[in-house]
């Protein structure tokens, strides 16, 4: 049984007054819980958990099942810190994080509909970047029943030389994340400012200095383009940074792209307990020789949810700057294709 959208654990005081208001400003349904005895329930239901610091050890003495989407927060940084990890809680600093709790709640609003998917390479150099680009082209190119059209293209990945690069757009004019990194709160049709291939909006990294790209703008940025695209496809990484780790909580969907060998499942075993993917689905990378696709999905301990034939014309139109759905032959595009009936069926539906 679903239970309100958000439930706020904490007792009377500044901390609960900043929380409440910012869940009233998203129009969303709250529960406030002081008693803990009677917190078990919408522990379980609740699509968010907000908890106040003066709630967070006698919360972390009640050893609640792990869940997703809780955060801790409060005026003291070290304080939360302390109780994040009993929790398997994100932390909300007052007043600094107040965007970000913003960003979060607008996540649970009827505002930021369309799905989320996060692409991150098992290991590297599989093409998790190629098939993030190729998703969002396929998406962007088909018609809408209701709802925003076309779809928006996310590179978190600052060790990947831009994506904007990948699917041809390096000189068309629009704002990278140099410019979009003090983003934060609301915003509102950001489609203007962006680059835009093929029908994708491209929010890419700039070569030049590394971008220290946080969270909160991240969490900003995706939901203003969930609110008016059709699905957003994040290109995530393999690092440990905290926008990485954001870009995952934002996703409703991960896709864990498998070279078919020893070594490519392995490592995407490791990737996969390292960034904490417990819903991950893996795309397996078709090739000589390798492991059957059961015996893959059994060793990375995830299951297979499709397998991409091999490409090799995609290498050659990466460096000519073609998008990869363009370049690639029939096969290439038939499963990309499939897959986005797929992870469209978490959002607005594809005509």
């Amino acid at each position: 049984m679903r239970g309100k959208d958000v439930l706020v654990v904490a007792g009377a005081g500044e901390t609960q007054d900043v929380i409440l208001s910012a869940v009233a400003a998203h129009e969303l349904d709250a529960e406030v819980v002081t008693d803990l005895e009677q917190v078990a329930g919408p522990w379980r239901s609740a699509g968010t958990v907000l908890v106040a610091d003066d709630q967070a050890e006698r919360l972390a003495a009640r050893a609640l099942p792990h869940r997703q989407d809780v955060f801790l927060v409060g005026p003291d940084p070290g304080e939360l810190s302390a109780w994040s990890a009993p929790l398997s809680a994100r932390v909300i600093p007052l007043p600094e994080g107040g965007a970000w709790l913003a960003s979060i709640l607008a996540d649970g609003s009827g505002r930021a509909r369309a799905p989320v998917v996060a692409v991150v390479g098992g290991s590297g150099g599989v093409g998790a970047s190629t098939l993030a680009a190729a998703i969002a082209q396929v998406a962007g190119e088909r018609p809408v029943r209701d709802g925003p059209r076309g779809a928006a293209l996310v590179d978190v990945d600052c060790l990947g030389g831009g994506i904007d690069l990948l699917v041809g757009a390096e000189r068309t004019s629009g704002w990278r994340w140099p410019r979009l990194n003090g983003a934060e709160g609301h915003l509102g049709d950001i489609r203007p400012y962006l680059p835009v291939v093929d029908g994708v909006s491209v929010v890419a990294m700039s070569r030049g200095p590394t971008v220290d790209l946080a969270r909160e703008p991240l969490a900003a940025i995706v939901g203003a383009l969930r609110t008016w695209h059709g699905l957003v496809v994040i290109d995530a990484g393999r690092t440990l940074t905290p926008a990485t780790r954001e870009a995952l909580r934002l996703a409703n969907r991960h896709l864990v792209v498998v070279a078919r060998g020893v070594r490519g499942a392995a490592a995407a075993r490791q990737t996969v307990a390292t960034l904490g993917l417990d819903r991950a689905e893996l795309v397996l990378r078709s090739g000589p020789g390798g492991l059957p696709t059961d015996v893959v999905a059994d060793a990375v301990g995830r299951p297979v949810v499709t397998r991409l034939p091999d490409e090799r014309g995609l290498a050659a139109a990466a460096e000519r700057g073609e998008p990869p759905a363009r370049g690639a032959r029939r096969g290439y595009r038939r499963v990309v294709a499939a897959l986005v009936d797929q992870l469209a069926g978490t959002g607005p539906g594809y005509g």
